[in-house]
């Protein structure tokens, strides 16, 4: 325990294990193989990627990637080329320094392994991830970065991609690769129910359009996943719609706090319950997140919320002119997204070496990575610089195009990430969703319950 903060107690820790939340985010989050495979998860084989250095070299121990770290070995000059450059960089200011780089999984096994190796004295110096950092700062277990942040770099990132980093005015993590939600339509669906074949702007024309499409009954008219046990992945989705009205599922003021109860977000409950007919049968209510999505693919729904990985997906899936968009908007509402698949570096502050820590994580902002993030790993840059010259490659397709304006463009969301009894709070917020598709009960009434017992269940956590 020695080499933990010692701010940080294991009693803290040992809670900090139940920050769970993580752990069926991975069909709603994780990020995607480059070959499309819904909720396939990252490769979990131990990769160190280096052979010995010399002596009195430093060492670097890095958790993860987000992609299978084995690709540099493998296509060094393809898939493994963004994953080589960002260790090259590091090593420009390191020579010979032993950089030890290892896959401990993703989302809940990766989470559970972290705070296994902090309870046990043997932490990495850099982590990865996606939605647990303000957690981890907050219990100050990772070090802030921003005295190792220049002007230069700060002024270059987009700022959603390191949101979830963000914590009491300070940056605990850089992002190296990112993407974020918009929409999907199958043009062939719409055509045949006689909707003209394109994204809706407002969501009083998507449900009349997903009306008509249900209605001429072929096809479903929309595609919804929903409420299941504490998984956020209908939860992720329907954030992107409380954003556009100007509200989160956190309090303003407190990142761990539930605002379930918040009327700004009644008319997405609304909403919800209204779209209901238009969706497939019973689908609304399916576990995997796969099965949930390729109906669109293969002709059985016209629309649906898709994250930026849905391009090539759909592609693989055979639907090769499936359409692409920003997000309908509420009456009154702005447009919004939310970052997904957003990959995260990380330092340790019990590292043996913060420098080092430190500088890899900023590493993962340079051009030299990010100019080549897409092309090697087929997932959106996390910078401007790198987003406006992937926009500006005539190689690159405009369905990826509009996904990469819409993260450098967007008001961009992030998941809550919970202090206190995760997997609770968002049971609690699964059974309000389950409740809106269920009953005709008046919507201020089930959200004032659900907060009630969110309040509950965090007061008794201590």
């Amino acid at each position: 325990m020695s080499t933990i903060n010692k701010k940080v107690n294991r009693r803290q820790f040992l809670r900090a294990a139940a920050l769970g939340g993580a752990a069926t985010i991975a069909t709603a989050c994780a990020p995607r193989p480059l070959t499309p495979a819904p909720g396939a998860p990252a490769q979990t084989d131990v990769q160190p990627t280096d052979a010995p250095v010399p002596a009195g070299a430093g060492t670097i121990t890095v958790w993860g990637s987000g992609l299978d770290l084995t690709t540099m070995e493998k296509d060094p000059s393809g898939a493994g080329a963004a994953l080589l450059a960002h260790k090259n960089k590091f090593l420009e200011k390191y020579p010979g320094t032993n950089v030890i780089w290892e896959d401990h999984g993703w989302d809940e096994t990766l989470r559970q392994n972290i705070v296994t190796a902090l309870l046990g004295g043997t932490a990495p110096d850099v982590i990865v991830g996606e939605n647990f950092f303000q957690q981890y700062a907050s219990l100050n277990a990772l070090l802030p970065i921003d005295d190792v942040v220049t002007p230069e770099v700060k002024d270059n990132s987009i700022v959603g991609t390191h949101k979830a980093a963000i914590y009491d005015g300070k940056i605990y993590g850089m992002s190296w690769i990112s993407g974020c939600f918009g929409f999907e339509g199958n043009p062939n669906v719409l055509e045949e129910a006689g909707v003209e074949p394109k994204i809706p702007a407002t969501w009083e024309e998507l449900m009349l359009a997903a009306e008509k499409v249900t209605t001429a009954g072929k096809a479903a008219g929309y595609t919804l996943q929903g409420p299941l046990g504490f998984s956020v992945g209908g939860m992720f989705r329907l954030a992107v719609y409380l954003q556009q009205l100007g509200t989160q599922l956190t309090k303003a003021d407190d990142p761990f706090a539930p605002n379930f109860d918040d009327p700004k977000g009644f008319p997405v409950w609304e909403f919800v319950r209204n779209m209901l007919p238009y969706m497939p049968p019973g689908l609304a209510f399916e576990a995997d997140e796969g099965k949930v999505y390729t109906q669109l693919f293969a002709g059985k729904s016209a629309y649906q919320m898709a994250g930026s990985w849905h391009v090539g997906w759909a592609k693989s899936s055979g639907l090769e002119n499936a359409i692409y968009g920003a997000v309908p908007i509420p009456d009154g509402g702005t447009p919004a997204s939310y970052v997904v698949g957003n990959v995260i570096y990380g330092a340790m502050s019990a590292s043996k070496v913060p420098d080092m820590a430190r500088d890899w994580v900023v590493a993962a902002q340079d051009d030299s990575v990010q100019s080549i993030v897409f092309k090697s790993t087929g997932r959106l840059p996390s910078t401007k610089k790198a987003v406006e010259s992937l926009l500006g490659d005539s190689t690159v397709d405009s369905a990826t195009k509009q996904f990469a304006t819409l993260l450098r463009d967007s008001d961009l969301g992030i998941l809550p990430q919970w202090r206190k009894e995760p997997n609770k709070l968002n049971q609690i917020w699964n059974d309000l969703f389950t409740a809106v598709l269920t009953t005709k009960d008046p919507i201020d009434g089930l959200a004032a319950d659900a907060q009630k017992k969110a309040t509950e269940v965090i007061a008794a956590a201590g």
